[in-house]
């Protein structure tokens, strides 16, 4: 049922909580990296612990949202905690309104649509178009996929301090055989997936699987 009620949305998903094989992101990531084009940023890195805290302050919005923003010349994320799915940014001075922040150094408290809009005219606009005529502006999933996922790496992984978004772009792959249609339905589209960075000794770190986000809007 709730797939069903996703697909009469429009959106296109694949579970939040799925581990993504090697060889598929080496992919997708090299297929971004080809793009070629000027001001697309590689990879993203958010602390653990200011994630975790927004995250916490926000459990009463259930659903959090990924926008590609251009900051200058750049791409950038914007992050929104939200009482709804719906593309549009809600901000009205109401209880109810999307709380956003933009990712710097930290993650900031800022209105980022005049970004959000710079992306869609700039380096969103250079993006090859997708069959379906989709372009991505917008990632999202429940809030409570979040917990999960940071409760699952912290069981995995006690001294994780950071968290890694490498950027990728679909492609048809067979690697997979059963997300072979799923990545082909998502041809061209971009996205990214997360990694865990953890401790694994005082002077050593590592990262933890890839993770696929998924759930690309409009």
């Amino acid at each position: 049922m709730e797939l069903e009620k996703l697909q009469e949305k429009g959106i296109d998903r694949i579970d939040f909580i799925k581990k993504i094989d090697p060889e598929i992101e080496k992919l997708f990531v090299e297929k971004y990296k080809k793009l070629c084009i000027s001001g697309l940023t590689e990879s993203f890195f958010i602390d653990l612990e200011i994630f975790e805290k927004l995250v916490t302050d926000h459990q009463n919005k259930p659903f959090c949202k990924f926008y590609f923003i251009q900051e200058g010349v750049s791409l950038n994320l914007g992050l929104s905690f939200s009482d709804n799915e719906d593309c549009a940014i809600k901000i009205k001075k109401l209880d109810d309104d999307d709380v956003l922040y933009v990712l710097d150094t930290k993650l900031i408290k800022k209105d980022f649509r005049n970004m959000k809009m710079d992306f869609e005219k700039g380096i969103g606009a250079k993006l090859p178009i997708h069959p379906g005529n989709k372009k991505d502006t917008l990632i999202s999933y429940p809030l409570k996929d979040i917990n999960t996922y940071l409760q699952d790496m912290k069981e995995s992984y006690p001294s994780i301090y950071r968290l890694k978004f490498n950027m990728w772009q679909y492609c048809p792959t067979n690697i997979d055989m059963r997300l072979a249609a799923e990545f082909t339905k998502r041809n061209n589209r971009i996205s990214f997936c997360v990694h865990a960075l953890f401790n694994k000794s005082e002077n050593l770190f590592d990262e933890a699987a890839g993770y696929d986000l998924g759930n690309l809007r409009p």
